[in-house]
């Protein structure tokens, strides 16, 4: 009878180890997962209904929250669009790559980029970008085999400035996934909606209008500023025929939100279409927010570090994780660690972020970490709840050196609403001032192909305080 039980007992020893090593070879022979990467110029995290905004009709991004991870703390690595992106693209701060805090001077360098490490993996790899900080001439396009930086269309309120909307950069990205319909992919889609000027198109039949937001009966009526400042006044380059409030802003703000979102939902469908018989991964960002009133700064970015800025959407899907939302701090810089990881690839030593797959997978909290929104001129460290920030006397001093002359105060933080300063002045931790020890050399552009005029035209040559 013992010999009986003995090999009843062995073939389902057998029957179990054979079914772990057919699960195991089916893995191996499954294919890569497609990485989707969208990133939303000037798109603030508390503007849409997945951080609570009711005014909104977002219905393609409301499928990827439900479905996906809303991490309700994500900081921007910089307040202006090229230093963001190149944080996002190496995993390293503001101050340790080549771009720097600039926007439009500087290069990046030739340390390995998202892109190129996807390529190196087997992928398919393509950009579309509707901003002209982000052009080929900055090495951000590094990496790419495609990378569709051409920007066709006047903005009505400053012809010498180009861009694309998001009608045209979804159809090309889409076309794209048609011709590689048999590789894996790793797809960046950047929309320039809703950056200034606030001009939502027409909405297509059946979608819903922009929102008329009720203005307060005492809401001020704000006078036309002559330079790129948003401070106390309309930024000359987002003055709009006849609007003069902010509630009448706002709406054309959030109604280019809503653009965007019939765009994304196409993109999204190609996409998850895109090798059925492969998983897909999908990460939905930001580059930065935009003031709408906040310490009287209007319609602008690029001249503080505060949630209105630094606060964006983090959303994320992949196979094998939980929907759900996570208030611990994540960052720009965790977007390279995190796709890689996902998608089987290796990360690099060295990198400044974490890949937040393996404590989503697992349930655990990420560590905890200060996390920085840094523009030169003034640094903005998170924690948690709290953000101190550093305000030095001009752009030129934001080093170690000029903490005696900072004005560096500590702010308590919500997901929504104003943010409040601590009374006292705060040390700053020692994790804070070394990462101000490490600056990493700049590489200027010999030659920019950038028009001056262009650069003021996006707001970024005069920001306030800059």
């Amino acid at each position: 009878m013992s010999r009986v039980r003995s090999g009843l007992l062995f073939a389902v020893m057998l029957l179990v180890v054979g079914a772990i090593v057919a699960a195991l070879a089916v893995r191996q022979r499954s294919p890569r997962p497609d990485v989707l990467l969208v990133i939303v110029d000037t798109l603030r995290a508390d503007r849409l209904p997945a951080y609570g905004y009711a005014s909104a009709k977002t219905p393609a991004l409301d499928r990827l929250a439900r479905e996906g991870v809303v991490f309700e703390r994500a900081i921007a690595a910089s307040g202006a669009t090229l230093p963001s992106h190149a944080s996002m693209f190496t995993s390293r701060w503001v101050r340790q790559h080549s771009i720097g805090h600039s926007n439009g001077s500087t290069v990046l360098d030739h340390r390995d980029t998202l892109a190129e490490h996807f390529r190196r993996g087997g992928y398919a790899t393509a950009a579309f970008v509707s901003n002209i900080m982000l052009n080929r001439t900055t090495g951000i396009g590094r990496g790419f085999e495609v990378y569709d930086d051409e920007l066709p269309v006047q903005e009505p309120n400053r012809p010498e400035f180009f861009e694309r909307p998001a009608q045209a950069t979804t159809q090309r990205a889409i076309r794209w996934l048609w011709r590689n319909a048999s590789r894996p992919v790793f797809l960046v889609v950047h929309y320039q909606d809703p950056h200034g000027p606030y001009t939502p198109p027409p909405s297509r039949p059946g979608a819903p209008p922009p929102p008329e937001l009720q203005s307060p009966a005492d809401e001020p009526r704000l006078s036309v500023n002559p330079t790129q400042s948003g401070y106390e006044g309309i930024p000359n380059y987002q003055a709009l025929p006849g609007l003069d409030r902010p509630s009448q802003y706002e709406s054309r703000y959030v109604g280019e939100i809503m653009s965007m979102d019939q765009w994304l939902g196409r993109l999204l469908t190609a996409f998850r279409r895109h090798r059925p018989e492969a998983e897909h991964v999908i990460l939905f960002t930001s580059d930065h927010g935009e003031s709408l009133g906040e310490e009287d700064h209007w319609f602008e970015h690029g001249h503080t570090t505060t949630p209105d800025v630094s606060h964006i959407p983090f959303i994320l899907q992949a196979p094998g994780i939980a929907p759900g939302r996570i208030d611990r701090p994540v960052s720009q810089v965790d977007v390279m660690p995190t796709l890689l990881e996902l998608a089987g690839l290796p990360v690099p030593d060295g990198v400044a972020g974490i890949a937040l797959g393996p404590y989503l997978r697992e349930g655990r909290a990420t560590p905890e970490r200060t996390l920085f929104c840094d523009l030169g001129f003034e640094t903005a460290s998170y924690r948690d709840g709290e953000f101190v920030r550093i305000q030095f006397p001009s752009s030129g001093s934001g080093d170690r050196a000029a903490f005696g002359k900072a004005d560096v105060g500590r702010y308590e933080w919500k997901e929504s609403g104003p943010w409040t300063r601590k009374e006292g002045k705060p040390d700053v931790d020692g994790e804070t001032r070394s990462y101000f020890s490490k600056l990493a050399p700049r590489h200027e552009v010999e030659s920019s192909t950038i028009p001056a005029d262009r650069l003021r035209a996006l707001g970024y040559l005069d920001p306030e305080g800059g």
